[in-house]
């Protein structure tokens, strides 16, 4: 079994609650919680002083992903592989990456779905499609996380739920807007041997000011299985140098 500190971040393009560019404020949210892996969604500019590259060498993480001003990005501690955009409707992206720690990988979804709720449907219908979730080349756990929109039961999240865990924690889960917080926008759902064992929306005075969303914070574990177990003894007889296996 494997732990390691998750958190999911709509920095809002780097601007604070109040619309005013306050990259340096996203960055102390982050470097307070110390996470291993952060899911970003609605990055900065590219090539202004919110870049994920900045915001990265702020943090002491590497940043994985594109720099697409109002996408999704990713900040690491440990290596990320197979990093893949893949276009899931309406002008959005979902961010894919492998994460991997000793012996173990996990599959990473970082997304952010439109507001409007037939959008949303066909978006998650992408996601639980044959080249993401369902996916039969990507058979590890995996953690899906980022900003899903309006919770309007019926617009995608139906299935969604059908198909994916959602994290039990923490159990207050609102994180938008940040000032006055009563929906659960932000969110983590994993598939396969994975659950958290502890969570928090981030609900500081400073966080309620860096941006309109809450950051959430998880730490995850991943557990493993018996036919983990028999992949990882069969694996190793062939190679001496095997790939990481599912946690």
């Amino acid at each position: 079994m494997k732990t390691f500190r998750i958190m999911s971040y709509h920095i809002n393009r780097g601007r604070d609650a109040s619309g005013v560019p306050a990259p340096e404020e996203s960055a102390e949210i982050i470097r307070a919680q110390q996470p291993d892996l952060v899911f970003l969604q609605q990055i900065g500019s590219a090539i202004g002083t919110g870049s994920v590259s900045q915001l990265a060498e702020k943090v002491g993480l590497t940043a994985y992903g594109p720099e697409a001003e109002g996408g999704c990005a990713f900040l690491s501690r440990y290596p990320l592989t197979n990093v893949q955009i893949i276009p899931i409707g309406y002008g959005c992206r979902c961010v894919r990456a492998d994460f991997d720690r000793a012996d173990e990988r996990v599959h990473l979804f970082n997304l952010s779905l439109t507001k409007d709720p037939w959008q949303r449907n066909q978006q998650i219908r992408v996601l639980l499609g044959e080249q993401l979730l369902n996916n039969p080349s990507l058979p590890c756990a995996a953690i899906v996380a980022g900003d899903f929109g309006l919770p309007i039961w019926g617009s995608g999240l139906v299935q969604l739920g059908d198909q994916l865990k959602r994290a039990r924690l923490p159990l207050w889960r609102a994180t938008y807007p940040s000032k006055v917080p009563f929906l659960g926008r932000d969110r983590v759902y994993f598939k396969g041997p994975i659950h958290a064992l502890a969570g928090a929306v981030i609900m500081t005075s400073e966080a309620r000011r860096a941006s309109t969303h809450l950051p959430l914070v998880l730490t995850v574990e991943t557990r493993d299985t018996r036919e983990t177990l028999k992949v990882k003894k069969r694996t190793r007889v062939r190679a001496k140098h095997p790939d990481p296996v599912c946690g």
